[in-house]
């Protein structure tokens, strides 16, 4: 028989998050109870929308009174735990529904995996783990503790059961998601109240590191973690993501002997932590050590991906330390053992696309056919039509353009059209004399960021098809306060670019020695005129280069010259950076030695 379950949530703000969550469990659950804290958008809209059963918490900064309400609601025999953000995935629903018509034992807390996504986007590739107490039998009197990060309180006699086979998707730690509900602010705020209370908790010092390491201040969040660390219990439940927080934090600071000193620390403690050989192999990387990274790397393969309890960075005993010995070899210029491993890495994990590129890299290096070099790649892939769009990037990342808009047309007949194709095909138009082309390529959403890009493409094949008034229109059509800041500088170029060809005084884009974006901008400009021998024009638009204050702007040009073979112009370019700014690094060294 079936044991039913009181899905017991606490919410606030959450009409972006909550859909898909409910979404994802309706079916399995058999009543939600959810304690909203103080929403003012259309969360209790949607959540009585799925049947929810919604109560009322006057926020007073306390998560685990906040949970302990919604405890008292649950009518059913068991409690499943799940915040806003949180999805049970498809792959995994199946394994939950055998787990419910099971013998549950009451006196369990079960833990589930929750693959938390950090960065920009959705990127399985971009996941840390770690365990949750997730399901627990009702009224056993079992509550939560801890103003923040709280954690589930019971009686002795209990016992912790991993279930390996469910995991959790969560989203809360994205950068948008961060930023909207300004997380960091309200957490940092709440444990330091919690530490003034309990100066002795580790706990919170631990959580007020990660905190601060999310905020991108390491010297502050290894304050807090050395705090967290005095007297060290390696038994606690976070003692050992303790340690390889304070490794990272140390590697990301550069101080390498503390890390590898914290490293031995660790492995001491807890022999299995594949993490810890991962990071020793990226301080033997950043240490110019290849043998010792690659042994490193080995033991993670040898030890494979840890279990649950040691469990933080997805992969680190599978496919990015696979993919890691393949940039190891790369770097010893072993092609054959490299591409064993970056292959090996792809079966590891299909869905991690960065080995593809290098093995992309190695067959150009090793001058492969053409006919052979296709049918090698698109071996790698088994969902076609839909891998066609991943094989013309890398094509194209490769400078292979005719081919990456064969696999674009192949998209298209297959009915595959994308904002991010449609810039890929513009991308390839422009490096292969294709201007007409270009110009005519269907216009972006002009709501879409990459309207202004795919635009000024537009606007340089004009330039190249001596349609300066074209060009001018294409530009002059934007107007800068509707646009973000990177389009903006994007506009101001192609505006001088447009000017420097028409004869009209140009003005400075930038005195900002730091600014960034403007030479990236420009030095696109001038590669796409190298690729297609526009030396004339490349003559008339280099003098963007005099309208930003950036001293490594020859540097830059320099090595933009001997990546396209034109040593002899590129070693001028670079003597100049040396003469008039005294810029150059060791790859300019070595183009001067050619």
């Amino acid at each position: 028989m079936k044991n039913e379950i009181s899905l017991c949530m606490i919410v606030k703000n959450e009409e972006n998050y909550l859909p898909r969550c409910l979404e994802s469990i309706k079916d399995i659950v058999d009543e939600i109870i959810i304690v909203d804290t103080g929403s003012t958008d259309r969360t209790i809209e949607i959540a009585k929308s799925y049947g929810a059963k919604v109560y009322y918490f006057k926020w007073n900064n306390n998560f685990s009174e906040a949970r302990n309400e919604s405890l008292k609601y649950a009518t059913k025999d068991w409690i499943l735990i799940l915040d806003a953000d949180d999805e049970l995935h498809d792959d995994y629903k199946e394994n939950f529904k055998l787990l419910l018509n099971t013998q549950l034992d009451e006196d369990t807390l079960y833990f589930f995996e929750t693959l938390s996504y950090y960065g920009d986007i959705v990127d399985n590739n971009c996941i840390t783990v770690n365990l949750n107490p997730r399901m627990f039998k009702n009224n056993r009197e079992i509550y939560y503790e801890g103003r923040i990060h709280n954690q589930l309180v019971y009686k002795q006699g209990k016992y912790d059961t991993i279930c390996s086979s469910i995991k959790i998707h969560h989203y809360g730690y994205l950068n948008k998601s961060i930023i909207s509900k300004n997380k960091r602010d309200r957490n940092i705020a709440i444990l330091n109240e919690q530490i003034k209370k309990e100066p002795t908790n580790k706990f919170n010092y631990f959580n007020l590191g990660n905190e601060y390491t999310s905020l991108g201040d390491v010297k502050k969040a290894l304050k807090y973690y050395y705090k967290a660390y005095e007297n060290f219990d390696p038994n606690t439940g976070f003692s050992s993501i303790l340690l390889l927080r304070i490794i990272i934090s140390n590697y990301n600071i550069q101080e390498y002997n503390e890390a590898l000193n914290f490293i031995d620390i660790a492995c001491g403690y807890y022999p299995k932590f594949t993490d810890l050989y991962f990071f020793k192999a990226l301080v033997y990387k950043d240490l110019g050590k290849p043998t010792l990274q690659i042994k490193a790397l080995k033991k993670c393969i040898e030890l494979g991906e840890p279990s649950s309890e040691l469990k933080f960075f997805h992969g680190s005993g599978s496919f990015k330390a696979y993919y890691e010995l393949g940039n190891s070899y790369m770097g010893l210029n072993d092609y054959d053992a490299a591409y064993d491993y970056y292959i090996e890495a792809t079966k590891s994990n299909p869905d991690f696309i960065d080995p593809f590129y290098c093995i992309c890299h190695i067959l150009k290096e090793k001058r492969t056919s053409l006919d052979k070099f296709k049918s090698i790649m698109e071996s790698l892939f088994l969902d076609f039509p839909t891998s066609y769009a991943t094989i013309a990037d890398i094509f194209y990342n490769e400078g292979f353009y005719k081919i990456s808009l064969e696999y674009i047309e192949k998209c298209a007949k297959s009915g595959i059209v994308t904002e991010n194709l449609t810039m890929l095909k513009a991308k390839c138009f422009v490096r292969t004399n294709a201007f007409d082309e270009c110009i005519n390529i269907d216009t972006i959403d002009q709501n879409s960021p990459t309207h202004v890009h795919l635009s000024m493409y537009k606007a340089l094949s004009s330039i190249l098809n001596n349609n300066y008034d074209l060009a001018s229109s294409t530009v002059g059509s934007f107007k800068e306060n509707t646009l973000s800041e990177y389009n903006k500088k994007l506009l101001n170029v192609y505006s001088e670019l447009v000017k420097l060809f028409t004869n009209e005084p140009t003005a400075m884009l930038s005195e900002d020695e730091n600014e960034k974006d403007y030479i990236i901008i420009i030095l696109e400009i001038c590669e796409i005129l190298l690729i297609n021998n526009k030396f004339d024009e490349l003559k008339i638009a280099v003098n963007l280069l005099n309208l930003i204050n950036n001293n490594f702007a020859l540097l830059y040009l320099g090595k933009l010259y001997n990546n396209y073979g034109y040593i002899d112009i590129a070693k001028k370019e670079i003597i100049r950076s040396i003469k008039e700014f005294d810029i150059y690094d060791s790859v300019g060294l070595d183009i001067l030695k050619k």
